[in-house]
C-alpha cells in the first residue's frame, strides 16, 4: 500500500506502475489540488491525511478494504487502455478518502 500527499510521492510512482495508472492518479491529484488548495504552488501542496490517495497493490488490501463495507461511499471499475482500475471511496470524518488499485487479469 502507497500513500500519496505530495506531487513529489506521486511523480516517484514512475517505472512502478503503468503509465497510464500514473496518468490517471496524476489527473486525481491535480482535481483535489484544484479543489483542496488555499492558494499555495503546486509543489508545496499536501493532501491532507483523511483525503491522501491511496494505491492499493496486493489482492489482500483490495479484499481488507471491501470487506468493510459500512465506510465504503461507492466503488467503481474504470477501463483504461485495456486496464481496469478499481476505485474505492471510503468515508472518513465526513470527507470521501480515494483509493486506487490495478485489476490484474
Amino acid at each position: 500500500m502507497k500513500r500519496i500527499q505530495r506531487l513529489k510521492e506521486l511523480n516517484n510512482l514512475a517505472g512502478d506502475i503503468s503509465d497510464e495508472f500514473l496518468d490517471y492518479l496524476s489527473d486525481e491529484f491535480y482535481s483535489l489540488y484544484e479543489y483542496l488548495s488555499n492558494g499555495e504552488k503546486l509543489i508545496d501542496f499536501l493532501l491532507p491525511d483523511y483525503q491522501n490517495i491511496v494505491i492499493l497493490e496486493e489482492e489482500d488490501e483490495i479484499n481488507n478494504f471491501l470487506n468493510h463495507t459500512l465506510d465504503i461511499e461507492f466503488v467503481e471499475e474504470l477501463e483504461l487502455n485495456g486496464a481496469t482500475i478499481i476505485r474505492i471511496g471510503i468515508n472518513i470524518d465526513e470527507d470521501i478518502q480515494l483509493n486506487y488499485a490495478m485489476k490484474k487479469l
